[in-house]
């Protein structure tokens, strides 16, 4: 059995898809977890299973439909796979022919990013001194529905490093603040044009032995995979912030879940991190926005002060606005490709500091 992603375009129906690929309803239902088949949209991601003897492919095969504005290197990240694998494969002779519509099959090791993902489930690394209190608290759920979405587990026998799943609430709510009563600061920075001054942040962060947090657009992901690595590899929280940073609540749903699970799919085969933050662009959303988000594992992260570096008002205004308004759990907005950001990060955490705060990820100051 192969699977073929398609994107839905307007005038499906499961049925017509069912039949133009000879698969089965049934089949389509039960594979992308469909509630209502009559509910589809066009621009919708959807896996479709397919007999081997129906299409020239491997057994088991990944069939990816070419979407506008990809290339074989944009793919080759998706994917995790090289391009190199893609072409002899494909018997592609010119990787600069490669056309929206077009089917592709993937190479054996590729790793699916579109697969479904069960509804309102976060995959969650367990950090140092974490407990399932603390967990609980962090993310606004259960003691009891962690136990319950990790059978076996032992609540005294937490483990740093182990991955257990998190339940989130179906109203989703979009965090401005960590814990108040916690004398801490979370520095992010948004990644969306240009690397900039990322060498220089990271130099900075580890200088003073600072973990911040990354929010990264697909865009920028394409661009800098070797940045994307070094923020890895420093140890630093990565975030999502969409694909083409556009505004959220403008886009119909299927397109905002298609923005989320592309950079999504980018940050995990690039830094092999699994990002449950996410950001909105410009700030924006909605509640049907947080609810998508929430449902697909995702938490939305804001802001509790704005730096307005991107204005390159001053370094000494950038400092200000931090140093004077900061307060216990603040979540401080930067960019890092803002040119006067770099010159005022030391100074800023100097400040700080000498204000008797410390410094942690997001994750670590929304715990309690």
């Amino acid at each position: 059995m192969s699977t073929i992603i398609y994107t839905i375009q307007t005038g499906d129906t499961i049925y017509s898809i069912a039949k133009m690929y000879g698969s089965t309803v049934n089949a389509i239902i039960d594979v992308n977890n469909i509630t209502n088949p009559d509910f589809i949209f066009p621009g919708s991601i959807i896996l479709i299973p397919v007999d081997e003897e129906d299409i020239e492919s491997p057994p088991g095969s990944i069939i990816y439909t070419v979407q506008p504005g990809d290339t074989l290197y944009i793919i080759s990240l998706l994917f995790g796979v090289s391009i190199q694998s893609i072409l002899e494969l494909n018997n592609i002779m010119d990787p600069s022919l490669i056309y929206p519509g077009m089917k592709i099959v993937m190479p054996k090791d590729a790793v699916n990013p579109f697969q479904p993902v069960e509804p309102g489930l976060i995959k969650y690394t367990v950090l140092p001194g974490d407990t399932i209190y603390e967990i609980a608290k962090r993310f606004g759920t259960t003691i009891q529905s962690i136990l319950k979405a990790n059978p076996g587990m032992e609540p005294s026998e937490l483990i740093p490093g182990r991955e257990i799943t998190i339940t989130i609430p179906e109203n989703a709510v979009a965090i401005y603040k960590g814990n108040p009563l916690k004398k801490m600061v979370a520095l992010t920075f948004d990644a969306t044009y240009g690397d900039n001054q990322t060498n220089t942040l990271l130099q900075i962060l580890r200088e003073n032995n600072i973990k911040a947090t990354f929010f990264l657009t697909g865009i920028w992901l394409i661009n800098y995979p070797h940045l994307v690595r070094a923020i890895a590899a420093e140890g630093h929280e990565i975030g999502n912030h969409s694909y083409t940073h556009p505004h959220m609540p403008q886009l119909p749903l299927p397109q905002v879940i298609n923005q989320i699970m592309r950079t999504d799919a980018l940050i995990k085969n690039i830094s092999g991190l699994s990002p449950y933050l996410f950001r909105p662009p410009y700030g924006e959303y909605n509640q049907a926005v947080l609810n998508t988000l929430a449902s697909l594992g995702y938490i939305s992260i804001m802001w509790t002060i704005d730096s307005l570096d991107w204005k390159n008002p001053g370094v000494d205004k950038i400092i200000s606005r931090i140093v004077e308004n900061i307060e216990p759990g603040a979540i401080v907005l930067m960019h890092q490709s803002a040119p006067q950001t770099a010159e005022a990060l030391p100074e800023i955490i100097a400040n700080l500091k000498e204000k008797g705060y410390s410094f942690g990820t997001v994750t670590q100051v929304m715990d309690i």
